[in-house]
């Protein structure tokens, strides 16, 4: 018989709906959600009790308010789980801190330093041989006078977290740029704002949003990972600070993928959910390795749909205490994270599309938002205005990853 637990979720957005409703699904339980504010995606959900608090993603007030409810938990095991990337850097940064009958799901400090800066991610794909784009890292305004690879290039933050924070003009998740002006223009712009840490100029790896790659999973208390699974995005959304997010998914199995993030993960002391994103680089047929993610993402649901619920790994190994055999999904389903119309409208042709479109006429579709038995008149009224913003989205943006403004 499985002990009492309660889900404690850190965030109120997708991701943290996604999780709240994987345990729902295999557990029945209803998870709580702490954040700043009661965004909508968890708002008036059965799945979900919402706890906000406007200091709660600043410290000290995250440890106050955790500490302050660990009595109210009963016999319950609570298992903190973060949901998005500050949540996750807090959590591994301050556990000790917490209520010692709190269970953090997340790695020490030190591991999520190095796979949250890109520049030491890429450091450790080279260490264990996981094959990584070109990268030259900066930090400062000024662009190196040769860089070893041509145009276009990718720009990123190191640090997506104080990125966020730094607005500007033209302001994206991520940036395509095709040449030295726009590049240089754009490196002006964000250390002008007041970003402080480093920048990545990485070479492109082409090809459309068919040649990504994300891997979900989650690694024991032991350091074994006991899911992988693998999805095939064939839409990204478009919007200026979502670039990179996932509009469509795919799932299915890949044995040489799921080998290589395998011997990443044996190069580091990592232990909870994450997410890795890869990309089919056409040029020598290999799949290059470009973020890893503390956390798992807000498309994380597929995994689920997939038939293999994201939440049974932590239970099984945090309450039951479980050592079973890792399970490399392979089960094929669509996953959709805004309306089936744009994923019909604007999946660019090729296999991709032709799969994604073939289990939409099967019924082997879902997204994880939209569930029925989630039905408050209030929580439908907001969904329907989620996806009223993607249509308006999708017109205005779709294709533009440039520099603007």
């Amino acid at each position: 018989m499985t002990r009492p637990f309660v889900p404690i979720l850190l965030g109120t957005e997708v991701g943290a709906y996604g999780m709240a409703r994987a345990f729902y699904d295999a557990y029945g339980v209803r998870s709580i959600c702490y954040g700043a504010f009661p965004l909508r995606a968890t708002q008036y959900s059965r799945f979900v009790e919402q706890r906000c608090d406007e200091g709660f993603p600043e410290m000290p007030r995250f440890i106050e308010v955790l500490n302050r409810d660990a009595g109210s938990f009963g016999s319950a095991i609570p298992l903190v789980i973060p949901c998005g990337d500050e949540y996750s850097l807090m959590l591994s940064a301050h556990k000790a801190e917490l209520d010692p009958r709190y269970v953090a799901v997340t790695s020490d400090a030190g591991v999520l330093d190095e796979l949250n800066d890109k520049s030491r991610f890429y450091a450790l794909c080279e260490r264990a041989g996981a094959p990584y784009p070109k990268t030259v890292t900066i930090d400062g305004p000024t662009v190196p006078d040769e860089l070893p690879f041509g145009f276009p290039v990718a720009l990123k933050p190191t640090n997506a977290a104080s990125y966020r924070e730094h607005e500007f003009e033209g302001q994206k998740k991520a940036f395509i740029l095709d040449d030295r002006a726009m590049l240089e223009e754009c490196v002006r712009r964000v250390y002008a704002s007041g970003y402080d840490a480093q920048l990545v100029i990485q070479e492109f790896v082409p090809g459309d949003d068919s040649n990504m790659r994300v891997v979900n999973g989650y690694v024991r208390s032991d350091g074994k990972p006991s899911l992988l699974s693998l999805g095939w995005p064939v839409l990204e959304d478009c919007e200026p600070m979502r670039i990179g997010n996932y509009a469509a998914i795919v799932s299915y199995g890949d044995e040489a993928i799921y080998e290589q993030v395998e011997r990443l993960l044996q190069h580091i002391s990592y232990f909870g959910y994450f997410n890795l994103d890869l990309k089919l680089d056409p040029r020598d047929g290999t799949f290059k390795f470009l973020d890893f993610n503390p956390r798992q993402g807000r498309s994380s649901y597929f995994t689920t749909l997939s038939g293999h619920n994201l939440a049974r790994p932590c239970v099984e190994d945090l309450v039951q205490g479980l050592r079973n055999e890792a399970v490399h999904a392979t089960d094929e389903v669509l996953w959709c994270g805004m309306p089936k119309p744009i994923v019909r409208h604007y999946t660019p042709e090729g296999p991709g599309r032709d799969r994604a479109l073939a289990l939409m006429h099967e019924g082997r579709v879902g997204t994880t938002l939209w569930d029925r038995r989630d039905n408050d008149p209030r929580r439908l009224a907001n969904l329907a205005k989620i996806w009223a913003g993607y249509y308006r989205d999708f017109y205005r943006y779709f294709g533009h990853r440039e520099l603007e403004g």
